[in-house]
C-alpha cells in the first residue's frame, strides 16, 4: 500500500495569534454572513493567518440555516470572497450554491492542509476560469495565496465592495 505525505498549512487562528488589525481592516469575529441577496448563511467563527507571511487567508465559517445536513458544519472560505456590508456589521458573500457548501470540507481546528486547500479552491472555483469554460490545471503551490480569492480589500473598505488593489502585494 502506497503511503500518502500530509502537509499541513502553517495556519493559525487569528484569535490566538499576535496578529494586530491595522487601520481599515475590521474585527469581523462574531458577525452575521449573507449572501448578496441578503439570506443567512452563518456566522465568523474566526479567521485563519499565515504567520510567516503576516497575512489572513481564510474565513472559518459556522454555517447555518442551510438545512438540516449542514447546520453543524464549519468551513473555510478564502478571505478575498468575503465584503463587508455597506451599513451593517455584516459579511456579505458571493452567491455560493448550496452544493458548494456540501463539497467543501469540514474545517478542523489544526488540520488544514495542501489537500483541502486545494479542495476549498477546486469546489469554488476561478470565476473567470468558469467563463472561459477552462478548467483549473495543476495548482502552484509557491504561488498559491496570489490568486483573487485571497485579496483582503474587499475587507477594509465598506464604500463599495470592490478592491483598490490587486492583492498581490499583500499577499506574498
Amino acid at each position: 500500500m502506497e503511503q500518502q505525505n500530509i502537509i499541513y498549512s502553517n495556519l493559525e487562528k487569528l484569535s490566538n495569534s499576535n496578529y494586530v488589525l491595522t487601520e481599515g481592516e475590521a474585527d469581523i469575529k462574531g458577525w452575521q454572513v449573507k449572501t448578496e441577496a441578503g439570506a443567512a448563511i452563518g456566522k465568523v467563527r474566526d479567521l485563519l493567518f499565515d504567520p510567516e507571511n503576516n497575512a489572513v487567508r481564510y474565513i472559518i465559517i459556522d454555517l447555518d440555516h442551510l438545512g438540516a445536513d449542514l447546520e453543524e458544519k464549519t468551513v473555510l472560505i478564502p478571505i478575498g470572497l468575503g465584503r463587508l456590508s455597506e451599513d451593517k456589521d455584516e459579511l456579505i458573500l458571493p452567491d455560493i450554491h448550496l452544493d458548494q457548501f456540501v463539497a467543501l470540507p469540514q474545517y478542523i481546528i489544526g488540520e488544514v492542509t495542501h489537500e483541502m486547500e486545494d479542495k476549498i479552491r477546486y469546489v469554488i472555483g476561478s470565476p473567470a476560469a468558469l467563463r472561459m469554460e477552462d478548467t483549473i490545471v495543476e495548482i502552484d503551490r509557491a504561488n498559491f495565496y496570489r490568486h483573487h480569492h485571497f485579496d483582503k480589500g474587499n475587507l477594509t473598505n465598506r464604500t463599495t465592495g470592490v478592491s483598490d488593489t490587486n492583492g498581490l502585494e499583500s499577499n506574498p
